[in-house]
This record gives structure tokens, C-alpha cells and sequence, in this order.
């Protein structure tokens, strides 16, 4: 899944295209309120007139980390070509617009021949998502359906890529984000174990997994899907070992609620050698390391 980060524009929004840079802040979930410390800030540097670049940069404990960069091209008025660079998906991207009433645009985004995103939004750059948007799996199935106001997303209905139901109301940024109960520990050792028991031979793969898990507002896991895999056989294993881990969860929490969150475990294979070096918390997200 291309995850989406939620969040909301502190300045003043472009509804066109301007030649000023500007730096943009977000807060947690687009709350629309002073967010004290931003979780979020775009970087908008206007290269050219037609030329475009916007860094998105997610905070951390001491500073902040870049987690993808937009390189945009303006065709025209109403299309843009933009390469996105980032750890959960690269890419290129063609974005149309089409003018709405009261300032709203329509925009779908194309990937290759098919459409990845489509939707409302108050500004093209950078987008502040209002209305429905509905986001579509690579094959044409729809992925999910939500809605958003000022940026901030209210509900959605979400789908598996084979079709079947997911939870509804998925949130990708929480105020508190899940615990594993039992702790990162047996979690590690979970995981380790189902690797071994299917016998896989790790001196074949080299490169990062994206396994996604939906951390359910009852402290279980659900919708395991492997957002960016290496080989079939591998996302496999790692489907099962996520669906098979038991342990209760410490929900995370948005506006003091408990919330159904996406929580995304990069795991890296390196150097071809079978041992899990370490397992830690970076940001939002898990980070494995097999040396």
C-alpha cells in the first residue's frame, strides 16, 4: 500500500500554481488546530516554471527524516507528471485535474495504464484532500473509500487485494500509535521461528520486505498483506508468521479513542547469513535487520 500520510496545511493553501517556495506543516490526522510539535513538513521549491520539487519530511525524536521526495513536471494547466522517490513507493505518477464549484478540484492519478488514486482536493500543491477519495490495487480493484474534510480523514471502507472486506475506518497517523504486549521480543522470535520451520533458504534473497498489519481498536492484528515483497514463496512465510502471532495489542489511540491503525514492518535481508541482528523502533515503523 502507498501509504498516505494524513495530515493537514498549516499555511496559506495554493490553489494554482505559485513561484513562491514555502514550507508546509501537518499535524496528526489533519487536526485543524496548532499542533504544538508538527508530525509532518513538505519543503516546495518552484525550480522552474514548470519544474517542481517537494520534500516530505516526517519528525522524529531529535530531527527530521525524509521519507520521500515528489519531482514534478507541469505539462499544462491540468496535468502533472510527478516521479515520487520514497521507501514505500517509487515511481512515476501523471495527476489531472478537473475545476469543480466553490474552488474544488477533481483529481486522478494514473500510474502506468491504470488509476492508483481519484478524488476531491482544495489545492493542487500540494493536495488538501476533501470529499471522497477512493484509492485502487494495481489490477483495478478498489483498495479503500474515504472521506476527508480540510485534510482530515473521517472514515473509509477498506478492501483486501483479493476482494474480501477489510475494517472499516483505518487511520495511517494517531496520537499514540500500538504496542505489542508480549513485547518486540517474542514478536522477533515469532517471526524467526516461522522462517526456520518452512526451511527457507535466506542466502537467495537480498533487500527489504514491507509487511503491512492493521492493529485493530480490540488489541488484535488483521489484514496482513505484504505491501513491497522479494519473493513469492518469502511474503508468503511472512504472511503467515504476522497471521499467526499471538499476543494482544495496545491499541493506538487518536483523539483519546482507541482507533483500528495500518502499522507498516519494513524487514531488511542482508549480506545473505541467517541471523537477526536486532529489532527496533524507528518512528511508526519496525525496523528488522537480517545480517
Amino acid at each position: 500500500m502507498n501509504r498516505l500520510l494524513l495530515t493537514f496545511v498549516f499555511l496559506i493553501p495554493l490553489f494554482g500554481y505559485s513561484q513562491n517556495d514555502s514550507v508546509y506543516y501537518y499535524s496528526v490526522n489533519g487536526k485543524i488546530e496548532n499542533p504544538g510539535k508538527p508530525d509532518v513538513m513538505k519543503k516546495v521549491d518552484f525550480r522552474s516554471a514548470r519544474k517542481i520539487r517537494i520534500k516530505t519530511y516526517k519528525a522524529t525524536e531529535s530531527d527530521w527524516m525524509l521519507i520521500y521526495t515528489e519531482n514534478i513536471k507541469v505539462l499544462n494547466d491540468s496535468v502533472l507528471e510527478i516521479k515520487i522517490k520514497g521507501e514505500e513507493f517509487s515511481g512515476q505518477v501523471s495527476r489531472k485535474f478537473e475545476k469543480q464549484e466553490n474552488g474544488i478540484y477533481k483529481f486522478t492519478d494514473w500510474l502506468e495504464n491504470h488509476i492508483k488514486r481519484q478524488g476531491q482536493t482544495k489545492s493542487k500543491i500540494p493536495l488538501i484532500l476533501d470529499g471522497e477519495i477512493t484509492e485502487f490495487y494495481p489490477f483495478g480493484r478498489i483498495k479503500s473509500v474515504s472521506q476527508y474534510k480540510n485534510n482530515e480523514l473521517f472514515f473509509n471502507q477498506n478492501w483486501l487485494p483479493n476482494g474480501d472486506v477489510l475494517i472499516d475506518d483505518i487511520f495511517y497517523s494517531v496520537d499514540e500509535e500500538p504496542q505489542f504486549v508480549p513485547g518486540l521480543g517474542a514478536l522477533h522470535k515469532h517471526v524467526t521461528q516461522v522462517i526456520r520451520d518452512y526451511e527457507f533458504d535466506l542466502a537467495t534473497v537480498q533487500g527489504k520486505v514491507l509487511v503491512g498489519v492493521v492493529v485493530t481498536k480490540d488489541g488484535t492484528i488483521d489484514g496482513v498483506q505484504i505491501v513491497k515483497g522479494i519473493s513469492q514463496q518469502l511474503n508468503g512465510i511472512l504472511v503467515n508468521a504476522f497471521n499467526t502471532l499471538e499476543g494482544k495489542w495496545v491499541p493506538a489511540k487518536l483523539n483519546n479513542k482507541n482507533v483500528n491503525y495500518f502499522q507498516l514492518v519494513p524487514i531488511n535481508f542482508i549480506y545473505n547469513r541467517y541471523n537477526f541482528e536486532y529489532l527496533e523502533l524507528k518512528g511508526s515503523n519496525l525496523h528488522w535487520v537480517i545480517n
